[in-house]
């Protein structure tokens, strides 16, 4: 971890573990029963795993935004915790592996590097030395040239390139080292060297749109097309989509109600037609869009 005085970031909490498949599961699962979980010697005969991956899995979970800690306490389940342990505790649905990596991708604070991986770095035909460079000068121009462990961000990235790349093998296909991430295609490897590409449509809905709406607008009724997609957090750096894949989906949601979608006169601008909250985004989709 680094930390500095003027700004906060985190580097490295994951102890060089990659995220692996049922890991989260187990965590919203345990916190739930047990609170003290992590505060205990217990956490490896309880979860299964060493020392050290009992810190990381507890990185991950606040990572993800899954969990909260206080010293009287203990980890308790977030509100999106909470809402991920009634309806998908063991992370099964697309849907929820979506919204998971948008908790960590703009995660700045917790997770810095993977911030910075998808707001600020373009990626395209790159190898992982000039992916490290990229993600080494945003992170100094975030800290101001402030000190930090450059070996902190590579072990970062590697993680990042096996969270999102490592394919499974074809003689062990339950191997859980690979983690769920894997699954939204946003990394193709070609022979030592990385490029980020769309996802494939099918396995993204205008349900994580509106979840990300809920995010961005909070109070406000309006938000321009420009911003929701090309600023940082937008669709475009998140998810990875295309102008028109991601007016596309704007449009789904218009006539689903939820928005009005305005192009006329060069306006583009998106107005909600009705209130909702992120949790509400959430709950509509787990509840009626299945």
């Amino acid at each position: 971890m680094a930390t500095n005085s003027k700004v906060k970031i985190r580097l490295q909490g994951h102890e060089k573990f990659p995220l692996r498949d049922g890991w989260l599961s187990k965590g919203l699962i345990n916190v739930e029963k047990n609170p003290k979980v992590f505060q205990g010697k217990e956490g490896p005969d309880i979860f299964g795993i060493g020392n050290n991956m009992v810190k990381s899995l507890r990185y991950w979970l606040k990572a993800f935004n899954l969990i909260e800690e206080s010293p009287v306490k203990g980890a308790t389940l977030t509100s999106l915790g909470e809402i991920v342990f009634q309806y998908d505790p063991y992370i099964e649905d697309e849907f929820t592996v979506w919204i998971l990596h948008s908790q960590i991708a703009k995660n700045l604070y917790e997770a810095t590097t993977w911030y910075m991986f998808f707001n600020r770095c373009d990626v395209e035909d790159l190898n992982k030395e000039n992916i490290e460079k990229i993600l080494l000068r945003e992170i100094k121009k975030y800290t101001m040239d402030q000190t930090f462990s450059e070996n902190s961000v590579k072990s970062d990235l590697d993680v990042i390139l096996n969270m999102y790349g490592k394919k499974r093998g074809v003689v062990d296909p339950e191997d859980n080292s690979v983690s769920p991430f894997t699954n939204l295609k946003l990394l193709k490897i070609n022979e030592g060297t990385y490029t980020k590409v769309q996802p494939d449509m099918n396995s993204i809905n205008e349900w994580v749109v509106l979840y990300e709406l809920a995010t961005m607008l909070g109070a406000e009724d309006s938000i321009s097309i420009e911003q929701f997609v090309n600023d940082e957090c937008g669709l475009s750096k998140i998810y990875q989509l295309s102008s028109v894949s991601s007016n596309d989906l704007l449009d789904s949601l218009d006539a689903l109600g939820y928005i009005r979608v305005d192009r006329t006169a060069g306006l583009d601008m998106i107005y909600k037609s009705r209130e909702f909250t992120c949790e509400e985004a959430l709950l509509e989709y787990y509840k009626n869009q299945r």
